[in-house]
């Protein structure tokens, strides 16, 4: 039983500690730059600082056994001596359960190197049964540290100089207004990552492109590079400074330097002894020049500047002033080299004359005057004076109405140097509504200074714009007047026939206004005819077809129609039906239409009547008979019968002299036929006779018969007797 107990014993001595040691009774919690984690033991915790600057950790061992544990010495730190442990409490330190430690962990750089180290804090665990253990707190650091340099490069040669702190970018004398260029390269040459918290620069001929939003961190051998421009704006030395700063460690400063130069252009007019100069924005005096010819200044440009200067463009406006043998451009002029040009001026008119001559920036005024004479024109119209000129050359009437007519003033003046000379004025246009008064004598001569006036009249014939042109000499000024509407027509009277009018007849038509209207009137008189019957085309004016014109002159009263005076016959034809006459009217001139809205007409009737006969003729006589041919006609154009009457010789009897043929079929036959429509209600009846009987030897038949009387009717009644003696 002893051994059993001393063997069990043993074998707890063996196990026991094994089993306590396998358990690490703290929990760790590292803080580091504000920032806590919880670490296992023996975990690495990294570092970085600038070379000189320190970063600091602390590590809290809280213990979490159910015994005790004792520290008794500082942590042992091997490896870097850029790493520093040591424990803020007194030692020896009896922790508890719940208790704590607290490790300061220090790292200062001495070289952008990687660095690292080790640190172990041993302890001594005492069980809540008295058995002991000893552990060790360890933990591995590694640090890192940034490096950073500067360089930079000219744009002009794009070598690449190292630069020092409160070192220099010298930049080359640049032109006033350009720019020169440097690359500044900040390279992160450490082992960790930097960063770069601003920069700033001074100076007002320098500024910085392409600088990135910060801060901004650079990884190991990563490099920035930002754009310093140097843009003077003078000829003067320029001094600035670029300040970087970092997120650990003292700034650095970079000195800039720099010179402004620029070409100097001054001006001289070569045409007076001693050449005259002049500065920009003066004034480039031209002589005086006779109208058609022309005169010339030269321009030298002289570079009395420090630098290289390049005319770039010479330009020139203003009528009459012109640029001559200017040089290829651009054109590079060296320190006191020149280039010349030539201005010309060539007036068109007399007058003053002004300009602008620009070369590159710099401007000059251009003046000169042209000799001779210059005719202006004006015109006065409501009490106010209308120049012309320009895009203004036009004469403007006010609407006037046709019949009525407006007059303006119109002047010209010579405002030029020299007398001018007018040979010719007149209208363009034949039959213009335009005309002139008031005249000079011509040609006529007008001193400087001197004008004279003429009158220009307007009298519309036509409806909206009318256009002519006032010529004086080769000069042409437009007339732009517009007529609007006439005073309208007064009444008027149509004189002819009234109600029933005869037919075959020949009446006279005149027309007549109430009150004289004041321009000529041209007119047509139309003829319709109405009615149920076909019209006879014989139904026209005297002077052929059923229109005819007339005119009634200006302020008269009575139609003139042509060679038939102031009436017009009209032939009523031989058919029933109405006539309408109704007239037009219009302007003579400018056919403007004065027809009112409802004009008044003259109307008549050839009423229905009888048959009228005309004549009666006998055809084929032979000693038994005869054709009797009456000719007449029937306003009805329709015939019921022929009546015929014989009269005998003394000593001969007839049984019957009296016969009656029916000549309503034969009638509508002709009538009704399209041949008779040119014919009206004109007939011509042919009826023959053959006699039979007994006569006394050496006489005919028809000897007995002396003469023929004829009745023709209708439906309307009978028409007038004809007779004719047959011997």
């Amino acid at each position: 039983m002893i051994i059993r107990w001393a063997l069990r014993g043993a074998l707890l001595l063996a196990l026991t500690p094994v089993a306590f040691a396998q358990t690490f009774p703290f929990q760790l919690l590292v803080t580091q730059d504000q920032n806590a984690a919880s670490i296992a033991n023996g975990a690495t915790l990294t570092f970085g600082s600038a070379v000189g600057q320190s970063q600091t950790a602390v590590v809290e061992a809280l213990y979490t056994g159910s015994g005790q544990v004792t520290i008794s010495q500082q942590a042992n730190v091997v490896g870097s001596t850029a790493f520093k442990a040591s424990i803020t409490s007194a030692l020896p330190a009896l922790l508890t359960s719940g208790s704590n430690i607290k490790i300061s962990i220090q790292f200062t750089p001495t070289s952008p190197a990687a660095t690292s180290a080790q640190m172990n804090l041993p302890f001594v665990e005492v069980s809540p049964t008295g058995a002991s253990s000893t552990g060790v707190i360890t933990l591995s650091f590694a640090g890192t540290a940034p490096s950073f340099v500067l360089s930079y490069a000219l744009q002009v040669d794009q070598n690449v100089v190292s630069l020092q702190p409160g070192g220099l970018i010298p930049f080359p004398a640049t032109v006033v207004g350009a720019s020169a260029q440097a690359a500044l390269n900040l390279t992160n040459t450490g082992s960790g990552p930097g960063t770069i918290s601003n920069i700033t620069i001074s100076g007002t001929a320098f500024r910085l492109q392409g600088k990135p939003l910060l801060p901004a961190t650079l990884s190991a051998n990563q490099n920035l590079t930002i754009l310093v421009l140097y843009t003077p704006n003078a000829v003067a030395s320029d001094t600035g400074q670029i300040t970087i700063a970092f997120d650990t460690g003292a700034p650095v400063t970079v000195n800039l330097s720099g010179s402004g130069i620029a070409a100097s252009f001054s001006y001289q007019l070569l045409n007076t002894s001693p050449p005259t100069t002049v500065s920009p924005g003066g004034t480039i005096p031209l002589p005086d020049t006779q109208v058609g010819q022309t005169s010339t200044v030269t321009v030298r440009i002289l570079n009395s500047g420090n630098a290289s200067g390049t005319v770039n463009s010479i330009g020139l406006a203003g009528q009459g002033f012109t640029v001559t043998g200017a040089p290829a451009l651009p054109q590079s002029v060296a320190p006191n080299a020149s280039v010349t040009f030539s201005i010309t001026f060539a007036p068109a008119q007399p007058g003053a004359f002004s300009g602008t001559l620009l070369v590159n920036a710099d401007t000059f005024k251009l003046t000169g005057s042209g000799l001779g004479p210059l005719l202006t024109y004006s015109y006065i119209t409501g009490g106010t004076t209308v120049a012309l000129g320009g895009s203004n050359n036009s004469v403007v009437f006010s609407p006037v109405a046709i019949t009525q007519s407006e007059q303006l003033i119109f002047d010209v003046k010579n405002t030029g140097t020299l007398p001018a000379t007018i040979s010719n004025i007149g209208v363009g246009q034949a039959l213009s509504p335009f005309s002139l008064t008031g005249l000079p004598a011509l040609p006529v001569t007008i001193a400087p200074n001197a004008d004279f006036q003429i009158t220009i009249k307007f009298t519309p014939v036509s409806l909206g714009f009318a256009n002519g042109t006032l010529l004086l000499d080769a000069t042409s000024i437009a007339l732009v007047g517009s007529g609007t509407q006439p005073p309208p027509l007064p009444s008027y009277t149509i004189t002819g026939p009234s109600g029933n009018a005869a037919p075959r007849t020949q009446p006279a038509v005149g027309l007549t206004l109430a009150s004289a209207y004041p321009v000529a009137i041209s007119g047509t008189l139309t003829m319709s005819v109405a009615g149920s019957l076909p019209a006879d085309p014989a139904v026209q004016f005297a002077t052929g077809g059923r229109t005819v014109p007339f005119v009634i002159p200006a302020n008269q009263t009575a139609a003139v129609f042509g060679s038939q005076g102031s009436q017009v016959g009209i032939q009523t034809g031989t058919v029933a039906g109405t006539i309408t006459l109704t007239p037009s009217f219009a302007t003579q001139a400018g056919n403007v239409d004065l027809t009112p809205a409802s004009p008044a007409s003259l109307q008549f009737a050839v009423a229905s009547g009888a048959p009228s006969l005309i004549a009666i003729q006998f055809a084929g006589l032979t000693t038994t008979g005869f054709t009797i041919q009456v000719t007449g006609f029937a306003t009805t154009r329709s015939l019921t019968s022929f009546e015929v009457q014989f009269a005998t010789a003394p000593g001969f009897s007839m049984p019957t002299s009296k016969f009656t043929i029916d000549l309503k079929q034969v009638s509508t036959l002709w009538f009704q036929g399209t041949a008779s429509q040119a014919f009206g209600g004109q007939f011509a009846l042919s009826v023959p006779f053959t006699f039979q009987g007994s006569v006394p030897a050496g006489q005919s038949i028809v000897s007995a018969i002396t003469s023929v009387s004829v009745v023709i009717t209708n439906e309307v009644g009978s028409s007038n007797s004809l007779q004719a003696a047959l011997q």
